[in-house]
């Protein structure tokens, strides 16, 4: 399959954002319930996604949206700047039709240059514990995982994930 990923230099079109978003919620809060996890409102997810897109927008972040050769939106990352020198990637999602094409690798690696460019230092990422494919695809590309991220905007957010999650932090320099 081929793809293409685009930086969003404005706000993306809101229904198509919010149906590949509500994918997104309904596979993280799948993988929650199945670890023993609380039912997040998926709608919890899509409104804090609305509520802090100019952190995801330039100068301070970055939304990756990923298309398919047809121009169906298949995937998502965001980048944030969480404190100065230190960011957090967010919301790395793709649809089934665009898994096991190197999308998901594409997407990180397309943040991690851009931290670079943006002048961070560090990045910050979490994950579902039940989330094998992210702590695969964070090892490989030399994260380290870490006890906690005390800027994690998911416990900002439901702090009860705690418990459920893993944490990840790569140096850029």
């Amino acid at each position: 399959m081929k793809f293409r990923i685009d930086q969003a230099v404005h706000a993306p079109e809101r229904d198509e954002m919010n149906d590949l978003l509500r994918d997104y919620y309904t596979a993280m809060v799948d993988r929650l319930v199945a670890d023993g996890g609380p039912q997040v409102p998926i709608a919890v997810g899509i409104q804090d996604f609305w509520d802090h897109l100019n952190d995801v927008m330039p100068p301070h972040g970055r939304l990756y949206l990923a298309r398919d050769a047809e121009g169906s939106l298949i995937g998502c990352g965001t980048l944030l700047t969480v404190r100065p020198g230190m960011g957090e990637m967010k919301r790395l999602f793709v649809r089934p039709a665009g898994r096991g094409t190197g999308l998901g690798r594409a997407l990180v690696e397309t943040r991690i240059a851009a931290a670079r460019k943006m002048g961070l230092s560090t990045l910050i990422a979490d994950t579902l514990r039940k989330n094998v494919e992210m702590q695969q695809l964070y090892s490989l590309l030399g994260f380290e995982r870490v006890d906690s991220n005390p800027k994690s905007s998911s416990l900002e957010l439901v702090p009860e994930l705690e418990k459920f999650m893993l944490f990840y932090r790569l140096a850029l320099s």
